[in-house]
């Protein structure tokens, strides 16, 4: 496996481990409370942010964009109901 390959892969695992921990933490949320409580969805995504950017760097950085970029639209697709009304 060359480095690019290796790379490409890495990207793709920070991708897809942040939206398997927002959208598993969504779907707890949305099963478990009746109105969904948006704000602690977005609110752990940023705090989650906060933690690994201090303790990593700018080494994940693709891993916290993703969380806060998840966090924000699972946030929309749960409580899209609630908004229109």
């Amino acid at each position: 496996m060359t480095q690019y390959n290796r790379e490409e892969l890495q990207m793709l695992n920070q991708c897809l481990f942040a939206l398997f921990i927002v959208a598993d933490f969504a779907l707890l949320l949305f099963f478990l409370q009746s109105p969904y409580p948006w704000f602690a969805l977005l609110g752990s995504g940023i705090g989650l942010a906060i933690i690994v950017l201090c303790w990593t760097g700018s080494k994940y950085i693709l891993f916290i964009a993703s969380l806060l970029v998840f966090s924000i639209t699972h946030t929309l697709i749960y409580n899209w109901s609630e908004m229109i009304h």
